[in-house]
């Protein structure tokens, strides 16, 4: 072998030496970056954001939490209402990164946090709608129509009997969605607001730092209703002095009530005059006093609410009849006349 030959082997082994220890420091150092890399996320997990309308509110464990989280602030919020409850506001929950683990909150504390953040729960909840106005909220269908039963028997007297029962206004019953604290649950308690329901618009005065969002959970309304007695106010800024509705003009409701009522009746009795030469012309006498008769009238009145606005007689129908009163009327002159009652002259 020549010395030419040996220096040519010896480049090609050192070459390729080198080549081998470059690609080591790249294998190693894509080790360390890749150990680099394990380690920052070991010391940085992951939570769960929980986010309000896409605003970023709490955060807890994981998705798990999450979800309870949800279930349990459409539980509270529903309280002992049947039917569904979903969120007025939009949620959604997405991985984050947790920095301190102090951040991330209990199932309890962050429905909490999102209830003082005025998350509003709506349930599915019936309406008695007066001329397009709605007034009282109600748990079903069924209750509110029972309530409407009632708050027509309420002006039917006991000794009366019922034949017809309208409204004069026009009255339904309509699917709503509202905030638990608006449903009325007791019959009585919603008797007695219907009756009340007759209002001017209520107004309220924005004050620094309000909203509507924030005046319509104050006052127990969700903010599509807000807007319905604001329309104008819908994407415009509200300042403070303005003055906004925050409860609409109540239409009072009058029941149109029928009743049936008889009723004896005294029936007078008929005179009978007799000429009499017994007593003094120019004066009389009364001979037989008479009995007065009975008979059944069977009336119709018609009410609005407690107010008689109406009575007719249907029937009536002598069951005993009258003994004349008989009156004997003088004609004799003067001392000529004689006492008793006498005969027909």
């Amino acid at each position: 072998m020549t010395s030419e030959q040996h220096s040519t082997r010896s480049l090609a082994r050192l070459s390729g030496q080198l080549r081998f220890y470059k690609m080591a420091s790249l294998i190693l150092l894509c080790a360390v970056i890749l150990l680099s890399a394990m380690m920052i996320a070991g010391g940085r997990r992951n939570g769960r954001a929980i986010k309000i309308d896409d605003e970023l509110v709490c955060l807890v464990r994981d998705q798990a939490a999450a979800e309870r989280v949800h279930a349990e602030l459409l539980e509270q919020g529903r309280g002992k209402l049947p039917g569904e409850a979903s969120l007025e506001q939009q949620w959604s929950d997405v991985p984050w990164p947790v920095d301190d683990p102090k951040d991330v909150l209990s199932v309890p504390d962050a429905v909490k946090c999102l209830q003082d953040k005025g998350v509003v729960v709506l349930v599915s909840a019936w309406n008695i709608e007066v001329n397009g106005v709605q007034t009282v909220n109600l748990p079903t269908e069924a209750f509110a129509q029972d309530v409407l039963t009632r708050v027509k028997l309420q002006y039917v007297p006991e000794d009366e009997k019922l034949v017809e029962s309208t409204f004069l206004e026009d009255v339904k019953i309509v699917e709503t969605q509202t905030s638990a604290g608006n449903v009325l649950n007791e019959i009585a308690a919603a008797v007695a607001a219907l009756g009340n329901t007759k209002s001017e618009a209520k107004t309220y005065k924005v004050k620094p730092g309000e909203f509507p969002e924030k005046i319509a959970a104050d006052h127990k309304m969700t903010i599509d209703q807000f807007y319905r007695l604001n329309p104008r106010t819908k994407g415009r800024t509200i300042h403070p002095g303005d003055t906004v509705k925050v409860a609409p003009a109540m239409i009072g409701i009058t029941v149109k009530t029928v009743t049936e009522v008889t009723e004896t009746v005294d029936v007078a009795p008929e005179v009978e005059k007799l000429h009499s030469v017994h007593v003094p012309r120019g004066e009389t006498r009364v001979s037989t006093p008479g009995v007065p008769g009975k008979k059944l009238v069977v009336k119709h009145k018609t009410y609005n609410n407690d107010r008689v606005v109406l009575e007719q007689t249907i029937s009536s129908q002598i069951v005993e009849a009258p003994s004349p009163k008989r009156v004997l009327v003088g004609t004799a002159d003067g001392s000529g006349a004689a006492g008793g009652s006498g005969s027909e002259g």
